[in-house]
């Protein structure tokens, strides 16, 4: 795991603990199990990949953990298959996501001319923008 990985799960537990979440070791092991997954998960995709290695995990400590992340910015939830979300680990700077449609691999893509778009979008509409969120689809170079 990256220098930079390892600060943002740093930085994710201090925020956890400072909004009053535990951080206890089934929490580290969901944090860092989700983050090492590049793509949209389901809690019980990320339940079975625990399984394992940590069986005491219940899955109602993962759906909580989850929201959590949401909460602070470290996770995005989309639509699932069957009503289940699925959730995506983010770095909590601002970013947008390029999505392979066939191995659903996800990388961040940086910012800086989605967020003139979004400016323009606002002023020239009259539009009071509080947030936006970007995801682009195709193959990655794998997949290609």
């Amino acid at each position: 795991m990256t220098t930079l990985r390892q600060r943002e799960l740093n930085a994710i537990e201090r925020e956890l603990a400072r909004r009053g979440g535990r951080v206890t070791r089934q929490r580290r092991a969901i944090v860092a199990q989700f983050a090492h997954m590049r793509r949209y998960v389901t809690p019980q995709a990320l339940h079975e990949s625990l399984a394992t290695r940590y069986p005491a995990i219940g899955l109602a400590t993962i759906y909580r953990t989850l929201e959590l992340l949401e909460q602070i910015g470290a996770a995005t939830r989309a639509p699932g298959q069957h009503g289940e979300h699925a959730y995506l680990f983010c770095p909590t700077a601002h970013h947008h996501h390029a999505v392979c449609i066939k191995c659903g691999e996800v990388d961040d893509v940086p910012c800086g001319s989605v967020e003139r778009f979004a400016r323009t979008v606002a002023r020239r509409m009259r539009f009071r923008l509080t947030q936006h969120r970007l995801e682009v689809y195709g193959f990655c170079q794998r997949c290609s």
